[in-house]
């Protein structure tokens, strides 16, 4: 008698959990999505832990897991449904089996049934009678019509080096709860010019085909094509996370209710979409009046050109600004060939850029900055600079040209001056004196004490210059290095450029603005791998990220640290809910160390 109430009690045990394993499609194409999911029923659904997944890593790669759960009471009967959908991306050809998923749960070991599926080159479609097969919901199918990444461009036609501001807008008319760009399109022959994200994104509504779309800007970037012919930019590739409201049939209002554990927003999906492609037509410059020294600049130009000051000595320095102004691809604008008086020594110029973005074009200034001395007394002339660009505005070649500077320069105080050889202005150096007379009358000597150069300090007063001369050799050799090699200089600089993001990112968290905050870290992040391996952050992903770092041999602990980084900040920047301080500052210290970690290793 009590053997058979203990297996009744056994029996009934079983009985308040179940687990269920099905795919949606037991024929997949090679690199389509498919989804696994895994189902718990019972009275224990509800505190029973997420089962684990098998490993199927050798013929699909993971992508994430979305949830849902149903509480029904019927007849004053609870009926718990917990699932997990779990979903991948088939990577191998051939056929396959997916292992049984098991839960251990109150001292019971739970298992699905193994599940047979085979992927295929090419395209394949579900196929919703085969065994283990589902059809996706309906909310799924109109999940398309939903969602979805628009590309636009302000022209199709253009001159080579004409900007094309290029436009990423997402549309969604259901709640959009995360998202991060996974695909950059490929912008081989253009220069691109990024405009900066801003700190709060605006949200537009726009009505399409009668239904209301919450509209958002996720990229704006201006082109400058490299040369003439048609050319298509891929589509741009975005992972979002959306929830969707199940429209299955319920039989009572609190099916509803009980839908989610956040009062019936349904369950999370995460959705990939792929922007329209973009052709753009390019057309060659024409070659009727193009000038001699024409250098590729498209646009709208001026130029400028001044002295600090108009009278000045020999051997005493003037300032010689050359300004590059309009709109344009600022950053090809060429050093100007500028004639100068053969009196000057003229050093090589400092040139600093200024870029302004805003809606429709790229404008700023280029200014080359020179460092002029006049060795001889006399009036001096620089001559006129001239500078040639393509007018858009008339589709003509035109010509500009600075103003003369005339320069007074009188002979200095000082008791010399230094001729280059090859001048024949002047062949002799003043020494205050035309003879120096030879000193007929024999010195006195005395006897020294103390023997000054057989002690160590005479020594060690010997090899300072050499060492002063070592150490300045070094940095002569370090500041041309930071001129000349442009990886060089911004891997030296990634470090502090790193910590001034970083300080921009606290000032913001004690502003209490979580938008600004992420995207500032996400800035010091990318912008660190940018400097270190010399590659634009602009065009940089996370998976890229993920490339180039397995392949310096970094460990798995420090790349997977900064990728956890990266992918808070893509979550937090797009998610529409509040970050509170503390999640913040938990980040920021992350961060900072992921930072401190990759530079010892990189």
């Amino acid at each position: 008698m009590a053997a058979t109430f203990l297996m009744w009690v056994s029996t009934l045990s079983a009985q308040d959990l179940k687990i269920s394993a099905e795919v949606n499609r037991t024929e997949i194409g090679l690199n389509q999505q498919f989804e696994l999911t895994v189902e718990l029923s019972g009275a224990d659904a509800q505190r029973a832990p997420q089962p684990g997944l098998p490993d199927i890593s050798g013929f699909a790669a993971f992508l994430g897991t979305s949830s849902s759960q149903n509480i029904q009471l019927i007849n004053g009967q609870m009926s718990v449904t917990k699932s997990f959908s779990h979903h991948y991306v088939a990577t191998k050809v051939g056929k396959f089996q997916i292992p049984p998923v098991t839960l251990d749960y109150k001292n019971n070991r739970y298992a699905t049934e193994p599940i047979d599926i085979e992927i295929v080159a090419g395209q394949s479609s579900p196929t919703p009678n085969s065994p283990g097969s589902r059809k996706a919901p309906t909310d799924a199918e109109e999940l398309s019509e939903l969602l979805f990444l628009k590309a636009e461009s302000n022209k199709r036609t253009v001159y080579e080096n004409e900007a094309v501001i290029l436009t990423y807008k997402i549309y969604y008319a259901l709640p959009l709860r995360g998202g991060s760009i996974s695909q950059l399109p490929n912008m081989v022959g253009f220069w691109s010019e990024e405009f900066p994200a801003p700190q709060q994104p605006r949200v537009n509504m726009e009505v399409i085909n009668g239904r209301q779309f919450q509209v958002q800007e996720i990229k704006k970037v201006a082109l400058f094509s490299q040369g003439a012919g048609t050319k298509t930019l891929e589509p741009l590739a975005v992972d979002c996370e959306v929830q969707l409201q199940s429209r299955q049939s319920r039989r009572d209002i609190f099916d509803s209710f009980f839908d989610d554990p956040f009062f019936g927003l349904g369950r999370t999906v995460r959705q990939t979409i792929r922007s329209n492609p973009i052709t753009i037509t390019v057309l060659p410059l024409p070659e009727a009046g193009k000038p001699v020294d024409f250098s590729g600049a498209v646009g709208s130009f001026s130029i400028s050109a001044t002295v600090d000051k108009n009278n000045v000595k020999t051997n005493e320095a003037i300032k010689f600004k050359v300004k590059l102004a309009g709109s344009g691809n600022i950053k090809i604008l060429p050093q100007p060939k500028i004639d100068f008086p053969g009196d000057f020594e003229v050093y090589e110029p400092t040139v600093t850029e200024n870029i302004q973005r805003d809606n429709i074009q790229i404008a700023g200034d280029k200014t080359f900055e020179y460092v002029l001395i006049p060795r001889f007394p006399g009036n001096q002339t620089i001559k006129p600079v001239a500078f040639s660009y393509f007018d858009l505005a008339n589709k003509s070649y035109q010509r500009v040209t600075t103003d003369a500077l005339d320069i007074s320069v009188s002979k200095g105080s000082e008791s010399f001056v230094s001729v280059p050889l090859a001048s024949s202005k002047e062949d002799v150096k003043f020494i205050g004196q035309d003879i120096r007379f030879i000193q007929l009358r024999m010195p006195q000597f005395q006897k020294m004490g103390a023997v000054f150069y057989k002690t160590a300090v005479f020594f060690i007063s010997l090899t300072l210059p050499l060492l002063a001369l070592v150490g300045a050799f070094g940095y002569r050799r370090h500041l041309d290095k930071l001129s000349s090699d442009e990886a060089y200089a911004r891997s030296r600089k990634a470090n502090k450029m790193a910590l001034k993001r970083l300080g921009e990112a606290n000032t913001q968290m004690r502003k209490g603005d979580p938008k600004a905050f992420y995207a500032e870290v996400s800035k010091a992040l990318m912008g660190f791998i940018g400097d270190k391996l010399n590659v634009s952050a602009a065009g940089l992903i996370t998976e890229e990220v993920e490339t180039m770092l397995r392949r310096r041999g970094i460990s798995e602990a420090v790349v997977q640290e900064y990728l956890d980084c990266l992918k808070t900040c893509d979550f937090m920047r797009f998610a529409p809910s509040e970050s509170d301080n503390g999640q913040m500052k938990v980040l920021f210290e992350k961060a900072r160390k992921a930072l401190i970690n990759l530079d010892k290793r990189i």
